[in-house]
């Protein structure tokens, strides 16, 4: 009986071959590599940048209130724009105030806005005042006397983005004695603050200064025959009632006193 060796014949891979397998293995891993940590090193760059203009408007918040009822003059402060954008925009709800039925003050008031760029996310949160809630602060058309006329708070809208929103305030200051004729008289003083924002010229690239200027106020004066005020705030299609009270009086006297306040990049 014959036994037939069957011999199996196996080739190897040509070295030119494994050669341009592996480097093209190779460069797929490097470009994959390359991809992410260019994205990884974006995203941290955009981050920063925007952790850094959120800095800002908060800073703007507090200087705001100096340059609008404060020392006045002008403040400044330096956003750098190489990822994210600020702009003012007008709010999308219109706001009307009265005082005793009477109207003291319509508008649209404008909203200061600085987004991240496109890599950045967040959540919805309160930026100023540091301690507070977000849901609570927003709903507070009017703020008391030694609270912010402004607030600052983020939120991602299809980017991430920070609002510097005004307010107003509205406080009891108080009671004067006032002669008419021969009769003296007893009036109690409110005042209402308002911070109206106004375009300026906003352009640039890089690091751009912001530069809040107040360019002037005025004071309408109210005279009502009642020891109290009550103000009615309309915004949008929601209605706000409130009551500002002081002691016994013959009546009593809104101050409306308005700042208007420039916001430019020159």
């Amino acid at each position: 009986m014959t036994r037939t060796s069957k011999k199996t014949m196996r080739r190897g891979i040509s070295p030119v071959i494994a050669t341009v397998i592996l480097t093209s293995i190779m460069l797929t891993i490097v470009t994959v590599a390359l991809f992410y940590s260019t994205s990884l090193i974006d995203l941290n760059r955009q981050t920063m940048e925007y952790e850094y203009a959120k800095e800002q408007l908060t800073y703007v918040a507090t200087a705001l209130e100096q340059v609008a009822f404060g020392e006045g003059g002008s403040r400044y402060a330096r956003f750098s724009l190489t990822s994210t954008g600020i702009s003012l925009l007008p709010s999308s709800q219109s706001i009307t105030v009265y005082a005793n039925g009477v109207k003291v003050y319509e508008s649209t008031p404008l909203v200061l806005q600085v987004c991240g760029g496109p890599l950045v996310t967040t959540t919805p949160k309160l930026l100023y005042p540091e301690t507070g809630d977000l849901a609570t602060e927003l709903s507070k058309v009017v703020a008391q006397s030694g609270e912010p006329i402004v607030i600052v708070y983020e939120n991602f809208t299809g980017r991430a983005c920070a609002f510097l929103v005004p307010r107003l305030r509205a406080f009891y200051s108080s009671q004067i004695n006032v002669t008419e004729g021969s009769t003296k008289k007893r009036y109690n003083y409110f005042i209402l603050h308002i911070i109206e924002l106004k375009k300026g010229t906003l352009g640039g690239s890089g690091t751009i200064p912001i530069v809040l200027r107040n360019t002037g106020i005025t004071v309408d004066e109210y005279v009502f025959y009642y020891s109290s005020v009550t103000l009615t705030i309309t915004v949008g299609s929601k209605t706000q009632t409130i009551s500002l009270t002081g002691p016994d009086a013959d009546g009593s006297v809104l101050i409306v006193k308005k700042a208007i306040i420039s916001i430019s990049s020159s």
